[in-house]
Parts: structure tokens; C-alpha cells; sequence
């Protein structure tokens, strides 16, 4: 408890700056959204004081046109540092590598930014005269961006999705020294959901599995995973770096099976419930069940309760996959019951959501910002005070009322 009053002192601190231009200050939580008129993914490398990054400038609206946008960085020490004047760098069509429908690859780089750990990427809709700020981060604690990527087999762009269907092809790409070869290791994706966001119990951690599949890839040759789970690429050029990523089922984020539908209802699910549906012989049986006699006897109420439930799964797969589905994530289990945060904001070490709360208020959610295995992971600082948000929330999905 005395560590979340500290670490909600701190973030209101922040937040409550009058320099707008400070990271730490602004409000992010349109990259959450998506359903936002654009979306945004980057990728990150990084060696011997050189970095490069790509940008994935997505028109995700009927309603915008490319022209209507302007695009722009600069870089800075820290979250809480301002913007420099005139130190912005405006990513003009230049700096374009790729072109497909209303998406568009940027490319740049950074020399010797020692003392620099943070991009932030201004996108302008000028029509709207409207800003948006995008946190690139190039340390997190001691951590730095490996000096390789995947990329796409097709395309000299990186791979920017945080999970992999097995059997999509790829390439792995250091844009720095293409003398390198790769080891490529999998273990079986048998990560645990994530306990409710009340339920401070600390479970022991699963044993990792090691797949009997393993890669010896060199620099741009191209490959396929076809088999499910998370793998490591390494390089012995490189032992303290790796990259990470997850391989999933070529339906992912779909589902090919009712058995597989059930998996998620774990959070709007009792004990017992969810017990009898994952035991059930007959997984469609058991799934139409549930719904039509716990969610609604309502054919509208319930089909639209499927519609957007695992409209949401599928969302999280794309937002929040670390080392397992993004369902599974602390995000992705707050995002799942919650829906859309109210407003996300995030420094060097922590990423606060806010929602409005179901009893007056408002409710703070507080991750932890912390790399394993070469992923960026957030970890919600659970607490008790979440329990009655939680039920009343997971009540209102019980009775058919979709959460947005």
C-alpha cells in the first residue's frame, strides 16, 4: 500500500505539470484505441551508438487522407525532460521506405545518443490542428534495443505485429553487420493467465518446456516457425542480446474451435464454471451453455456479448502479446473487463490507466515497466482495492451489458 500512495503521489506529480511538451505529461491513451483514425507500431535497433528506427503510420479512418498529416521527431534524456526549441526533425517523404494500402513505413537514424533515451514522434493532423506524441523509449533501466529484427520475407521492412502465425515467413535483419548468423530455440507457450487484479497471491512460476524444434538462420535468410510457442533469436556476436516473440496457430487472433472460445470467459466465469466448460466433451455444447443461460436467454443480448468479447480478445492479441496472448497479459486482462482506458500515461518505469469508476472517482491501474527475455513487460501492482470494481464490472458482462 505505501508503495502505490508513493508511486500515485509521484504520477499525479507528473501529471499535473504545466509543460505540456514533457512526456511524462501527456496523455497516450489513443494508442490503445483501435478504432483510432491512425495507428502507430515501431520497431527499435540499436548498436555500438548507432540507432535505427522504423515507424508504421497506419490510416486506420475513412475520413483522413494522408496529406492531412505531419509527421516529426526529436530526442530527449527523459520523460520528464521538455522539447528543445527547433530540435524537431520532420519526417518528410524521404524518409519513406515503404508504401502499401494507407500504410507507410518511415525510416531514420540516431548516431551517439548516449545521453539520450527517449524519441518522441509528434504526428500533426493539421485539418483537425491536432497533436499526438509517441514515446520511443532507447533504455529501460539497463536495458537497450537488440541490434537485430525480424523482417518480412517479401519486404526490407521490419515485422511489426507482437506475435507470429506459424508457417509467415521471415527474415532476420541487423541493419548494422550483415556478417551474422542466428540460433533460433522454442519453449512451449504455457504461460498463466493473469490472476484478477485484486488477488495479491504469488503464484510459483511454470516450467519452461523446450520445443524440439531449434534454427540455425543466417543474416536475410529466409524462414517460417511451424511450430506453436515463444521462441528466443540469439547470435553469438551478440550474447547479451535477444529478441522474443510468440508463434501461434495460423487462425490466431481467431479461433478455430469452440474449445478454444472457452479459454477467455475465464474472467467472466466462476471457479466452478469454468471448470465444467473446459472439462466439457463437447466444446460447442458446453460454450452455447454458457451464454445462452449465464450471459442471456436473449438470441440479440447474446450474440452481441460474442461480438464484442472476443472482438476485444482479438484486439488484446494486437495491443498487449508479450510471451503469451495478450488476453493473458495484466493489461490485457484490465483491458479485457475494462475496456478502452480513460487516459494512460507513462514514464521511464511505470504506465498508469485511468478509468472511470463504477463507484464515484476514478480507478487507477499502475504497471510496472520491466524487460524479460528480451520483451518489454508490464505488471500490474495488484491490490485488495480493486476487488469491488472488479465484480461489479464482470457482473455487468454476466448480464449481458457490454463495457466500452
Amino acid at each position: 500500500m505505501k508503495r502505490f500512495i508513493i508511486l500515485s503521489i509521484l504520477l499525479f506529480s507528473v501529471m499535473s505539470l504545466s509543460a505540456q511538451s514533457r512526456m511524462s505529461s501527456v496523455e497516450i491513451s489513443y494508442l490503445f484505441d483501435e478504432d483510432h483514425e491512425f495507428l502507430v507500431r515501431h520497431r527499435v535497433a540499436a548498436q555500438d551508438g548507432k540507432v535505427k528506427l522504423f515507424l508504421k503510420f497506419i490510416l486506420n479512418s475513412g475520413n483522413v487522407k494522408f496529406s492531412d498529416y505531419r509527421l516529426s521527431y526529436d530526442v530527449r534524456a527523459s520523460y520528464i525532460d521538455e522539447k528543445e526549441v527547433n530540435s524537431a526533425v520532420a519526417l518528410d517523404s524521404s524518409y519513406i521506405i515503404d508504401v502499401d494500402f494507407r500504410q507507410y513505413v518511415y525510416a531514420f537514424e540516431l548516431d551517439n545518443p548516449s545521453d539520450e533515451a527517449l524519441v518522441v514522434v509528434d504526428v500533426y493532423n493539421a485539418v483537425r490542428d491536432k497533436h499526438y506524441n509517441i514515446d520511443i523509449p532507447l533504455k529501460i533501466k539497463d536495458w537497450v534495443p537488440a541490434p537485430f529484427l525480424l523482417f518480412e520475407a517479401d519486404k526490407d521492412i521490419p515485422y511489426f505485429a507482437n506475435y507470429i502465425n506459424k508457417g509467415h515467413a521471415v527474415r532476420i535483419i541487423n541493419p548494422f553487420n550483415p556478417q551474422t548468423s542466428y540460433e533460433v530455440n522454442g519453449v512451449t507457450n504455457n504461460k498463466p493467465v493473469a490472476l484478477p487484479p485484486f488477488d495479491e497471491s504469488v503464484k510459483d512460476p511454470v516450467e519452461k518446456v523446450p520445443l524440439d524444434t531449434a534454427y540455425g538462420v543466417n543474416h536475410g535468410e529466409e524462414f517460417r516457425f511451424y511450430t506453436e510457442g515463444v521462441y528466443k533469436i540469439q547470435s553469438q556476436n551478440y550474447p547479451d542480446h535477444l529478441l522474443s516473440i510468440m508463434v501461434s496457430d495460423e487462425f490466431h487472433p481467431y479461433y478455430g474451435s469452440y474449445s478454444d472460445l472457452i479459454t477467455p470467459l475465464i474472467y467472466v466465469s466462476t471457479n466452478d464454471e469454468y471448470t465444467e466448460l473446459k472439462s466439457a466433451s463437447e466444446g460447442r455444447a458446453a460454450f452455447e451453455s454458457f451464454v445462452n443461460s449465464t450471459i442471456s436467454s436473449n438470441e440479440q443480448v447474446a450474440k452481441d456479448f460474442i461480438k464484442y468479447y472476443y472482438r476485444r480478445v482479438r484486439k488484446s492479441e494486437r495491443l498487449f502479446s508479450e510471451d503469451k496472448e495478450g488476453w493473458k497479459t495484466d493489461r490485457g486482462m484490465v483491458y479485457q473487463v475494462f475496456g478502452n482506458p480513460l487516459q494512460v500515461f507513462r514514464n521511464e518505469s511505470t504506465e498508469l490507466w485511468v478509468f472511470p469508476s463504477s463507484t464515484g472517482g476514478r480507478l487507477r491501474f499502475i504497471f510496472d515497466i520491466v524487460v524479460e527475455d528480451g520483451l518489454v513487460k508490464y505488471k500490474l501492482i495488484r491490490g485488495k482495492r480493486y476487488r469491488e470494481n472488479w465484480m461489479l464490472a464482470v457482473t455487468q458482462w454476466r448480464s449481458g451489458r457490454i463495457i466500452e
